[in-house]
């Protein structure tokens, strides 16, 4: 059974400290995650090319830049150059970069990671990043595998799971305890009751696990899933075979 983390950083000052590769590996073996996604430090010029040179050689490690497509024909190019590079995703964050995330401009590089074969993360939340948006892309370019990070949270998880229902591509990342009030005074108590919705509603082939770290420790996360007490095979499903499959792992 593959194990898997959608979503993690490296980033160069967390609090003080930088996120180092061999910082994210131990934490997610912590958690008994043997794979990781991984992301570079969210700012409007991220620095891709440093994360395919530290992620460069660590087989257990996919590299996801963060794309900017304000950039047009530019940034497909270096797209195409991260994936030739060893890059098995991208992510899209409007939050970041101050676009709509249905924008049309978005639309050719959903398609060019298409037909690359890589897998596309979207940041979901507010206004320009809103889950009706993740699923206005999705319609327009199908058969490309869509992670929705954040579940549509902090006011759009019921629009998520509809976005779901109508898109086939589009899965849930489990990155939401954010959005928990408990967590901030106990995280051991934390128990995020949306994930089982989406189990329920979606089935757990449809829900990925996502840590966020360095927000949250992977195993942090996962205690909290495991307090749904979805089952094994639901548990399975979520803490890596469905990124498994969908990254082709």
């Amino acid at each position: 059974m593959i194990t898997a983390d959608f979503e993690a950083y490296l980033t160069d000052d967390w609090y003080g400290h930088p996120i180092t590769v061999d910082a994210l590996l131990e934490c997610e073996a912590e958690a008994g995650f043997e794979m990781a996604v991984v992301m570079p430090q969210t700012k409007p010029v991220p620095d891709n090319d440093g994360l395919l040179d530290k992620t460069a050689g660590h087989p257990r490690l996919l590299p996801c830049p963060l794309m900017d497509p304000r950039l047009g024909e530019e940034g497909i190019a270096a797209m195409k150059d991260y994936v030739d590079r060893g890059a098995r995703g991208i992510k899209l964050m409007g939050a970041v970069h101050n676009y709509n995330v249905d924008d049309p401009m978005v639309i050719p590089f959903v398609e060019a990671a298409r037909d690359m074969g890589i897998v596309v993360s979207i940041h979901s939340g507010r206004d320009n990043c809103s889950a009706e948006r993740v699923g206005r892309v999705a319609e327009q370019v199908p058969d490309v595998p869509i992670i929705m990070d954040h579940m549509g949270f902090p006011d759009g998880f019921d629009a998520a799971l509809e976005v779901c229902k109508q898109c086939p591509d589009v899965y849930l990342g489990t990155t939401i305890l954010r959005f928990h009030k408990l967590w901030a005074n106990n995280p051991e108590e934390t128990v995020p009751r949306e994930v089982k919705r989406a189990v329920d509603e979606l089935g757990a082939e449809r829900v990925v696990f996502g840590s966020n770290f360095p927000e949250y420790r992977p195993i942090q996360v996962k205690r909290a899933i495991q307090r749904l007490e979805l089952g094994d095979e639901a548990e399975a499903q979520i803490f890596g075979e469905n990124l498994g499959r969908i990254y082709g792992m």
